[in-house]
């Protein structure tokens, strides 16, 4: 996705690195630097706002400089997506990886595999 020139961005609901019951999957996410291919991260944890607030939508499209309507947001999450539809953004349920790079793709009109 980077690579055709669009800006990508991932709002995580984590936990402080220092927390009790921060998850496996959360701390691999930045064993494995995930998160570097990321134009914008926006960690809950270090701001106080987590999906579904709006506000954190909202945080998403001001740092990348974009409007809710050029977004396509993908969560495994049915509550996370629905503020983000409301804003106007495309959204994508994500049910497996094949699945979601099929409507990823539908949605941008780019071959991704």
């Amino acid at each position: 996705v980077k690579l055709s020139g669009l800006l990508t961005g991932c709002i995580t609901n984590n936990m402080p690195h220092n927390a009790a019951g921060g998850t496996a999957a959360g701390r691999s996410l930045y064993s494995q630097d995930i998160m570097k291919m990321f134009d914008v991260v926006i960690e809950s944890a270090k701001i106080g706002i987590r999906k579904p607030n709006p506000e954190i939508y909202k945080l998403m499209c001001k740092q990348l400089g974009v409007e809710p309507n050029e977004c396509v947001f993908l969560d495994d999450l049915g509550p996370n997506l629905k503020p983000a539809k409301a804003m106007g953004m495309i959204t994508i349920k994500v049910e497996s990886g094949p699945q979601a790079i099929k409507e990823l793709e539908a949605a941008t009109g780019l071959k991704l595999h």
